[in-house]
């Protein structure tokens, strides 16, 4: 059994989900979005999760306009692929592991996940750390 890279899970995960539009209209008209201190109760579904995450790349995009249009490859709506050189997705991969844990990150969580994946698609490591005060890392991270 051959194992798949996790940023690789999540490219298929984005791709394989057939929601519209961002962050999760669909989601929210279906009812399954119930109120709560972070938008749910309970635990949030993986395709919430994505949306999440994927809101969190539209507000790097937005907050650093100068981000590769590829950054949210894979999330509901977006076509753009990543087409950085492959020394500069390499350098992405060196950053995210080298990237010190956010207070309130803990290692080996979700959360350090949806962190380091954030760097890894080329969110400069001071944006992604701002970024996980953000109730959308909450949600991506629950």
């Amino acid at each position: 059994m051959r194992i798949l890279p996790p940023a690789l899970v999540l490219a298929l995960a984005l791709a394989a989900c057939s929601m519209s539009g961002l962050p999760g209209a669909d989601l929210m008209a279906s009812g399954s979005q119930r109120p709560g201190r972070s938008g749910l109760i309970g635990r949030p579904t993986p395709a919430q999760r994505i949306i999440a995450e994927c809101a969190l790349l539209a507000e790097a995009r937005r907050r650093e306009p100068t981000l590769h249009p590829g950054v949210a490859e894979g999330c509901p709506g977006v076509s753009a692929r990543d087409m950085r050189p492959l020394a500069e997705q390499t350098a992405s991969l060196r950053a995210a592991n080298a990237a010190a844990l956010p207070d309130g990150v803990a290692a080996g969580s979700r959360a350090e996940a949806v962190f380091r994946r954030m760097i890894t698609r080329g969110v400069p490591a001071p944006l992604a750390r701002t970024l996980s005060l953000d109730a959308n890392f909450a949600e991506a991270a629950r």
